[in-house]
């Protein structure tokens, strides 16, 4: 009888290896690889989420861009779980204008390096007290709006080369006497933009309209909030006075480096605006899982508008605002460059107090070209001006062979 129970237990034993074998254990197993697919598309799904926060997010890019180092002639950024951002700037031009920040003992300024047909940034430096300023966007325009009042103008109809009856000197900063002065002067729009004439200007803003004006700067990216991007800030006129003044670059109109270099971008990209993006590529575990691709952002402006307003900048450089400046003139050695600008000054009452100086342009290099903005704060003694820094990153450009004429 014992026997025969061992043999049933046996038995019993071996029917149910047979039944877990057909039907339990393949559900086990499917069961396992679920979970396993499941986690496979939970991941999948959180790296589509991080990257359309990555491209979508232009601080989000600048703050891991802070994080990064240099490896192999690019800057990285890795996290713990396999991520890997290569990055668009340069190291080796943006170590060299560090140096030259601190050689030239810039505390306040900045500069910005874009390239305008695919909005990749080349480099991006502050001062090295100050590491944040390319994306701080309550600086003072100055006269660097003039770009948008004058786009504004040529699309309305203006005349570039037609004179308009203005009234007192170049650099007057009152209404008060551009429409009311004994002291008339007939200037056109070249003239008026090379040597950055405030009443010509005032006059425009009178004659365009707080609407039109108004379009064009949000066109050029004023008062937008997307993309994390520190556009510029314009408020509206109080009166016809402040217009005018606003127009002119002196009114209560702030912007970022980052900005400046997009319009000088946009001009020089023949009136199309492509968003900038510090992300080169993204890897996952040694696999890449996102590559750099243009955003255009859509045409502000026409291809015949932006020509003129290239012109404008171009002379500005040759024989303007920034013509006597000592690194400008310096860069007057290099035949083969063609640079181009907007120079603006205005003092500024926010922190920090000081003389906010700005240029803003281009510099083309065979087929190589390049969106530059610089900024700089001073007080009554300084080494270097705001204008001055774009010329000292153009000049530094060159001596690391970033720009070098292929011929």
């Amino acid at each position: 009888m014992v026997g025969l129970k061992k043999k049933e237990i046996r038995y019993w034993l071996f029917a149910f290896g047979i039944i877990f074998g057909i039907v339990v254990y393949p559900y086990v197993i499917n069961s396992k690889a679920n979970r396993g697919t499941k986690l496979g598309i939970e991941e999948k799904k959180s790296y589509e989420e991080f990257l359309e926060k990555l491209s979508g997010n232009f601080t989000y890019q600048f703050q891991l861009f802070k994080k990064s180092h240099v490896e192999n002639g690019r800057y990285v950024y890795r996290d713990l779980n396999g991520t890997e951002i290569i990055f668009t700037v340069n190291p080796e031009i943006q170590e060299d204008i560090k140096r030259e920040f601190r050689r030239y003992k810039l505390k306040y300024g900045a500069f910005v390096a874009i390239q305008p047909t695919t909005g990749k940034v080349v480099a991006a430096v502050s001062s090295i007290d100050y590491p944040d300023l390319t994306m701080k966007n309550t600086f003072v325009t100055a006269s660097t709006f003039k770009i948008v009042t004058a786009a504004a103008a040529l699309e309305f109809g203006i005349n570039p080369a037609e004179s308009i009856i203005t009234r007192g000197h170049d650099d007057s900063c009152s209404p008060e006497v551009w429409f009311k002065s004994d002291y008339i002067i007939p200037r056109n729009m070249f003239h008026s933009f090379a040597y950055s004439s405030n009443p010509y200007f005032g006059v425009l803003g009178r004659i365009l309209g707080a609407h039109r004006l108004f379009e064009y700067a949000y066109k050029f990216g004023f008062n937008r909030n997307d993309y994390g991007f520190p556009w510029g800030i314009i408020r509206k006129p109080l009166d016809d006075y402040d217009l005018a003044l606003i127009a002119a670059g002196l009114g209560e109109t702030r912007t970022s480096p980052f900005h400046e270099a997009l319009i000088s971008a946009t001009i020089e990209n023949d009136g199309v605006m492509v968003l900038p993006c510090l992300i080169e590529e993204v890897k996952y575990k040694g696999k890449v899982i996102y590559s750099y691709h243009p955003h255009i952002l859509g045409r502000v402006i026409k291809e015949k508008t932006a020509k003129i307003i290239r012109k404008m900048m171009l002379d500005t450089v040759k024989f303007g605002t920034a013509s006597d400046k000592k690194l400008f003139r310096r860069l007057k050695r290099y035949s083969y460059l063609t640079i181009g600008g907007k120079t603006g000054t205005l003092s500024q009452f926010n922190y920090p107090e000081g003389r906010c100086e700005w240029f803003t342009g281009f510099v083309e290099d065979g087929d190589r070209k390049l969106a530059v903005s610089s900024l700089a704060v001073n007080e009554a003694k300084y080494y270097i001006t705001g204008y001055e820094v774009s010329a000292l990153g153009i000049l530094t450009m060159i001596h690391n062979n970033f720009l070098l004429a292929r011929r």
